[in-house]
This record gives structure tokens, C-alpha cells and sequence, in this order.
């Protein structure tokens, strides 16, 4: 493998992480706004709490841009990785022609796709996220809410259809099972971002025994969701390794299986650190009624939350080197971009 080949690779690799998360908070945040965030501050007092709700709402609405202009970029440099490999296979420079071999086939038609998708997101999302997201009282119709999650999912979609799940055997039930695992997956991690790096904000300036008024109820409704989220991409990441892998033995003898094989060890950390929030931090969030315990819950929140938004972005990060490695079990592969770096 030349030089070349590994850069490429690399920023294949870097293009699919930066897709990968801004898809995954993009779909995800609607869904923690609604089950934990909006909740949380309805069941803290009100008057309190209006300036950290603002500041929430304000880093919710800056983190959606980033995330939609992420996408954007990321799309765009796999379009032009896969149009320099094409340009290189037929011997010519970067051109015209490149691009629109790339876009006659199944790849670049689903990362095209992502533009309009992105487009109505932008619009339907812009200025309004600060807005309406966490207004007290209302805020938002189910129209914008289901805009919002609609469009985002349709965006998570575009991965699946450009990957393993593209190509297994039944199709139908690999397409399904992997939206599903990549649509449980982004409401845990949008909802770790959002309680790792946002929630702070709110209780900003606070004592240990204030902000657990918004933290206590934050935790437990997001632990809740997590264990849903969570069991949910074992049950789908376990048929995804059925579809994938050919025989057990691949999961330390192939470079897919061992890709695999260390998000499975990062997912077990996932379970780790999720047990310790579920069974420990609920109750001494729950008990945390004088400053000693309030002070005590609030460095284990700390702690498991950095922790575990690192393995996050680990596992997205893993997630994204896997979609480039060919799997063990293989299918007849649909009409695709002339080589198979970069997907299957």
C-alpha cells in the first residue's frame, strides 16, 4: 500500500467520522430534547432556571449548525476522494468526467442526496432551534418536530445505503436493521454530547446542591433512554455481525473483523460505564439532599460522562474505519464506484 493509498484512506476515515456524528447528534438531539432535556427543566422551578435554559437552547442551536455544515464538508470530500481515485484508475487529471462517473453511481447518487436533505434541515432548523427548542410551555408544532427528525433520519439513511448494509444477504433486513442500530446509537451519543457538553452551561455559577435540581432529573430520564438506546444496538449490532461476518474466527483474523471486534470492546466499556450511571449516580442523585453529597454526585457525574463521551467519539471514530475494511461474508455487490475503497 503506497503512500498515497494510506492518506486516502486516512481521509476517507475522517470524512465518514465527521458525517457519522453530525448525523447522529442531528437525529438524536430532537429525540434527548424531548425525552430528557424539555422534562428536566419543566420539573426544576421554572423562574430559576429561565437564564440556563437560554443558554442551552443557544449552544443546542449553535452545535445543529456545526453539525449540518459538517455534513456538508464531510459529503463534499468523499465525493472528490472518490473522484481523484477515478481520475488515478483512468490515468487522467481530477476533471469533470471524474466527478460525474462518481455520480452515476449508487455512492454518489445517496451522498448527492444529502444536500437537498441538509437544505431543508438549514431552513427548517436555522434560528429556530434557540428559539423553540426548549421554550417552556410549547414552543414548536409536531410538524417542525417531525420535519426535524424526518429529514435527520433520512440523512442517517444515506449511510446505510453507501455501506456493509447495502450489500448483505437478505438486503431488506440489512438496510433495516442498520438504520435502526444507527438510528439508537445517535440518540445515545447526541445525548452524551448534550448532558457532557451543554447541560453544564445551565447550572453555570451555581452550588453543587442547585444544579441538582436540574441534574438529578436529566440523569435519570437520560439513563432510561440510554438503556433503550443501548440495548437496542447490541440486539441490531449483533445481526449486523451475522450479516457481515462469515465465520467467528474472523473477528481476530481479518482487519474488518478486527475493527469490529474493538468497537465491541468499546461498546462493553458503554455497558460499564452505563451500569455505574444507572445503579450508582441515579442514587446518589437521588440522596444528594445536603452539600457533602450533592458535591460527591456531581465528580461522578463528571467523571462518567468525560469518560464516556470519549468512548463515543472513540467509537465513532472506529466506526468510520470500519465502513472502508471489506467484510467476511460476501455478496454479489450492487452497481458502485469503480474500486471498493472507501465502502463496499
Amino acid at each position: 500500500m503506497g503512500f498515497e493509498e494510506i492518506l486516502r484512506n486516512v481521509a476517507y476515515t475522517i470524512a465518514r467520522f465527521m458525517a457519522f456524528s453530525a448525523h447522529a447528534f442531528l437525529f438524536g438531539a430532537p429525540v434527548v430534547i424531548l425525552l430528557v432535556l424539555r422534562p428536566a427543566f419543566r420539573d426544576a422551578a421554572h423562574e430559576r432556571w429561565d437564564e440556563g435554559r437560554a443558554r442551552v437552547a443557544r449552544r443546542l442551536e449553535g452545535l445543529t449548525a456545526s453539525a449540518l455544515i459538517s455534513s456538508a464538508v464531510a459529503t463534499a470530500v468523499a465525493i472528490a476522494l472518490q473522484a481523484t481515485l477515478v481520475a488515478e484508475l483512468d490515468e487522467g487529471d481530477l476533471a469533470t468526467p471524474s466527478f460525474l462517473s462518481v455520480f452515476s453511481t449508487t455512492f454518489g447518487q445517496w451522498h448527492l442526496f444529502r444536500y437537498p436533505l441538509l437544505a431543508g434541515l438549514f431552513v427548517l432548523l436555522s434560528s429556530k432551534v434557540e428559539q423553540w427548542s426548549l421554550r417552556p410551555g410549547g414552543g414548536a408544532s409536531r410538524v417542525w418536530w417531525g420535519g426535524w427528525l424526518g429529514l435527520s433520519l433520512a440523512l442517517l439513511a444515506t449511510s446505510s445505503f453507501t455501506g456493509h448494509a447495502a450489500v448483505s444477504s437478505p438486503r431488506a433486513l440489512g438496510l433495516v436493521n442498520d438504520i435502526v442500530h444507527l438510528g439508537a446509537a445517535s440518540v445515545w451519543f447526541a445525548g452524551i454530547v448534550i448532558l457532557a457538553v451543554l447541560l453544564p452551561d445551565a447550572w453555570r455559577g451555581r452550588d453543587d446542591l442547585t444544579s441538582l435540581e436540574l441534574l438529578g432529573p436529566s440523569v435519570v430520564r437520560f439513563s432510561k433512554v440510554a438503556l433503550i438506546s443501548i440495548t437496542t444496538v447490541a440486539v441490531t449490532g449483533t445481526i449486523n455481525s451475522l450479516l457481515n461476518v462469515a465465520k467467528f474466527a474472523d473477528l481476530w483474523r481479518s482487519p474488518y473483523g478486527l475493527s469490529l471486534s474493538t468497537k465491541i470492546a468499546l461498546f462493553l466499556g458503554v455497558l460499564a460505564l452505563g451500569g455505574v450511571n444507572h445503579l450508582v449516580l441515579r442514587e446518589r442523585l437521588r440522596r444528594g439532599t445536603n452539600a457533602g453529597r450533592a458535591r460527591s454526585a456531581q465528580r461522578t457525574f463528571r467523571v462518567t460522562i468525560a469518560t464516556e463521551l470519549v468512548i463515543a467519539v472513540l467509537i465513532m471514530a472506529m466506526t468510520g474505519w470500519l465502513v472502508g475494511q471489506s467484510k467476511t461474508r460476501q455478496t454479489m455487490l450492487p452497481p458502485g464506484p469503480p474500486v471498493t475503497t472507501g465502502r463496499d
